[in-house]
């Protein structure tokens, strides 16, 4: 059937027509919505400034450190376990009270 004419990977809707849906809908949002508000808002979203690039490398060190470190969760039960058995004297509840 032929080839988008904008994108030039997909192919077209139908032969009479010269894009494909992607690129159709592309298309009638640069005409519904004036040309320099879809860029605006495309360079907002999709581009990362310097700052935005650094953050998250460093989020992406932060997640890789943590996932290789022991969590917190599994040291604190760790720690109660042998606190547990260490505890002679254990508090009596209103269930383990003798009636």
């Amino acid at each position: 059937m032929g080839l988008c004419y904008f994108c030039e990977e997909k192919p077209r809707v139908s032969y009479f027509n010269y894009y494909c849906k992607d690129c159709a809908m592309l298309r009638r949002w640069l005409l519904t919505y004036s040309p320099e508000k879809c860029c605006s808002i495309l360079k907002r979203t999709l581009t990362r400034d310097d700052k935005q690039i650094d953050f998250k490398i460093s989020q992406e060190v932060k997640k890789i450190c943590l996932d290789q470190l022991p969590t917190i969760k599994e040291e604190k039960v760790n720690d109660l376990k042998c606190s547990d058995e260490s505890y002679e004297n254990k508090p009596t509840t209103r269930s383990n009270k003798k009636k």
